[in-house]
């Protein structure tokens, strides 16, 4: 199949990652794979050395989108795709504009988050008459969709993975970082790995401790919200704000406990990798990560109920047999059930099927 991937965005974290993982994964079956992204984006850089073929565009807002449809749909001509699968909001209203341009190949979105605004009614109609699938990336999702209007047999849940050949323990690259930051050794830590996400929540949960802990959040800078509650933390505490970290493994690394305490999500690959490396998690009740954490492999706290997260951090840091069989039940799911090579062999046999009239 000729494949074209498109998203204006490009930089968001575990989209890109993802993106990227499925991109490769279908060039490597044989497929040949156009990936449409901005020049300067996280995802061109982590794709220039892989093989597809990378076509630079920046897309146009209201109607300039209109007469980029023009231009893209003379591409896919060209070209001979047979699959267009957008991936960001621009990037679905111009895959519905192809097909309403006579695109004849499969149209197929994916939505990787709980939509925040669907467009209503009006829009799922025109999104399920434009596209032959949605792809949702976990169940949550796709029940938000299928409830915006979206007609089930539309909709598609392919859940996101990782590459476990990749996932290996970290060891040198956390030791550096340790001696950066001069944790305490005796102090025990803590952290998210994520853009902003209700990271708040965690220091008023670990203020409720009243315990000395080292609390790392990777991926997002010191704001006044965060500095302020951090003059609050117990003494013996302190907060690390990495900022973005294109390798999250070092931290990892450095962790006792991996928490995630978003109020949206879609299925987070950050929560997957802490997984997959064997550490225990708490996650909120969002999104996917119900789906993530089933049978044991971690703990669900309601979003914004910090008594009950500083009650569940409370537990595993008092408990290291807890922490160790929570972490090895989550390694084990993460490896039986969220292997990339699931995601992008069922994504190309969506995208076979939809061309077999399926």
């Amino acid at each position: 199949m000729n494949i074209l991937q498109m998203t204006h965005q490009g930089d968001l974290g575990g989209a890109t990652r993802s993106i990227t993982w499925l991109c490769r994964g279908l060039a490597e079956r044989g497929h040949r794979v156009f990936v449409a992204c901005r020049g300067e984006s996280r995802l061109a850089a982590a794709l220039a050395a892989d093989p597809v073929t990378l076509v630079e565009t920046d897309l146009s807002r209201g109607p300039g989108l209109v007469a980029d449809a023009f231009r893209w749909r003379r591409w896919v001509r060209e070209h001979e795709i047979d699959v267009v699968n957008a991936h960001a909001s621009l990037d679905r209203h111009l895959a519905s504009y192809l097909r309403v341009l006579g695109f004849r190949g499969a149209v197929v979105h994916t939505r990787r988050n709980v939509p925040l605004t669907t467009g209503g009614r009006v829009r799922a109609a025109f999104d399920a008459a434009t596209t032959d699938a949605i792809v949702c990336v976990s169940e949550r999702v796709a029940c938000q969709v299928v409830a915006a209007g979206v007609p089930e047999e539309r909709v598609h849940t392919i859940l996101n993975g990782l590459p476990m050949d990749r996932v290996a323990p970290s060891s040198g690259e956390s030791s550096e970082l340790r001696q950066r930051l001069n944790l305490d050794p005796g102090t025990p830590v803590v952290g998210v790995v994520a853009r902003r996400k209700s990271q708040e929540d965690l220091l008023r949960a670990v203020i409720r401790l009243e315990r000395p802990v080292e609390i790392l959040f990777a991926g997002v800078e010191e704001d006044p919200e965060l500095l302020s509650l951090a003059r609050e933390l117990p003494e013996g505490s302190r907060l690390h704000c990495l900022g973005y970290i294109g390798e999250v493994a070092a931290v990892l690394g450095l962790l006792d406990v991996f928490v995630l305490p978003s109020s949206i999500e879609g299925f987070s690959l950050a929560l997957l990798e802490a997984m997959a490396r064997g550490l225990p998690c708490i996650a909120t009740d969002a999104g996917g990560n119900r789906e993530a954490l089933a049978d044991g492999a971690g703990i669900l706290v309601p979003p914004g109920d910090v008594r009950a997260l500083a009650n569940a951090l409370a537990g595993l840091l008092d408990d290291a047999d807890a922490r160790r069989e929570m972490g090895e039940s989550a390694r084990d799911r993460a490896r039986d059930r969220f292997h990339v090579n699931r995601t992008v062999e069922r994504t190309a046999a969506l995208y076979q099927s939809i061309l077999a009239g399926g």
